[in-house]
């Protein structure tokens, strides 16, 4: 970490490498800080969800004095969803420096800065995939709770799918509902459905007996699902924004507010989209979903032979690493089916 003093009263910590458990890099800072500190972590090479919740206990301690704290981080990041994954309010994030430099104690709104350059990110796409995805990673960011996120797609027939998530556990929650023809994304995304639809706690949810189940055993206990509006014409999808979260009551009226602007922005997306290039969407995600069973499964074999565990134990292993490392699942499980000839040889 380097210290570069900027125009007083501010102070910019530049992090770099990795910042995870055991690591001191924050504890240098010390005391005796002007009123503005601004850490920049764009030249992070990995930030653990340790590591996040570091640096949101390090914004807290700062706070307590009355200094504010400031994040410069690149929109859509891996860093940027690992601040947003932990509990607590969003830090101020800005994507510049002199952003993060110029904003006063009334300027700083981390949901403002982020829906300008998830914008901007949006109107660079060259696909809808993309642009979904942006959606994603702009939920993740500015919805606190937001523990997992997907979009599920109504086409004109009446089938559902899930076209991209953040997580292959949103898939599998999603495919409960299409499967038993009932729960909050398959009501959100009907055209006749109700806009939203939100369950606060799923232990207590008797709307849709199967999918509450499923998604409480996987440690999920609240949902929020929200209509993206339908474009106008023949052959145009419906669908919804689909948020879990691990809190009960974790997800707030002004989450629903957001999720609607996020909707707002996917909605816009979708409508400027060819049925051809849906149904390639679809068959994509068709194959990424087989692709990613593979991989997990070759991941898990590998896991089995050298641990000397079972299935179980070995997806649980791959699930926990993927969480400590915020990272995907399936891309971990990529790593390791790649690289595992040469863990064997260190």
């Amino acid at each position: 970490m380097t210290k570069e003093t900027t125009v007083r009263p501010a102070l910019v910590l530049r992090l770099s490498g990795d910042l995870g458990a055991g690591s001191g890099a924050l504890a240098e800072a010390g005391d005796g800080l002007p009123p503005l500190v601004v850490l920049d972590l764009r030249e992070l090479d990995l930030l653990t969800a340790e590591g996040a919740r570091l640096v949101r206990e390090f914004a807290e301690i700062q706070a307590a004095r009355e200094i504010r704290c400031h994040v410069v981080v690149a929109p859509g990041s891996a860093a940027a969803q690992a601040l947003m994954d932990g509990a607590g309010q969003p830090l101020p994030a800005f994507a510049d420096l002199d952003q993060a430099l110029g904003a006063g104690p009334s300027d700083t709104s981390p949901l403002a800065n982020q829906f300008e350059a998830m914008t901007r990110v949006l109107l660079g796409e060259s696909s809808v995939a993309a642009a979904l995805e942006q959606i994603l990673k702009a939920t993740k960011l500015v919805v606190p709770a937001a523990d997992l996120v997907s979009v599920t797609l109504r086409t004109p027939d009446g089938k559902f799918h899930t076209p991209v998530e953040t997580d292959e556990v949103a898939t599998e929650l999603d495919q409960v509902q299409y499967r038993t023809g009932e729960g909050p994304c398959l009501d959100a995304a009907r055209p006749e459905g109700p806009g939203y639809v939100l369950s606060t706690d799923l232990a207590d949810e008797e709307r849709w007996p199967e999918f509450a189940a499923a998604t409480t055993a996987r440690g999920y206990r609240s949902v929020l699902a929200t209509e993206l509006l339908q474009a106008s014409g023949t052959g145009r999808p419906s669908g919804a924004l689909n948020i879990y979260s691990h809190k009960p009551h974790g997800l707030t009226e002004t989450d629903r507010h957001v999720a609607l602007l996020l909707t707002t922005h996917a909605s816009l997306a979708l409508a400027h989209t060819h049925t051809g290039e849906l149904a390639d969407l679809r068959q994509a995600q068709l194959r990424q979903a087989v692709d990613s069973r593979d991989i997990i499964g070759q991941a898990k074999g590998i896991l089995m032979h050298r641990q000397g565990i079972d299935a179980d134990e070995a997806f649980g292993l791959l699930r926990r690493t993927s969480q400590d490392l915020n990272v995907k699942l399936v891309d971990l499980a990529r790593t390791l089916t790649l690289r595992h000839g040469q863990l064997d040889q260190s």
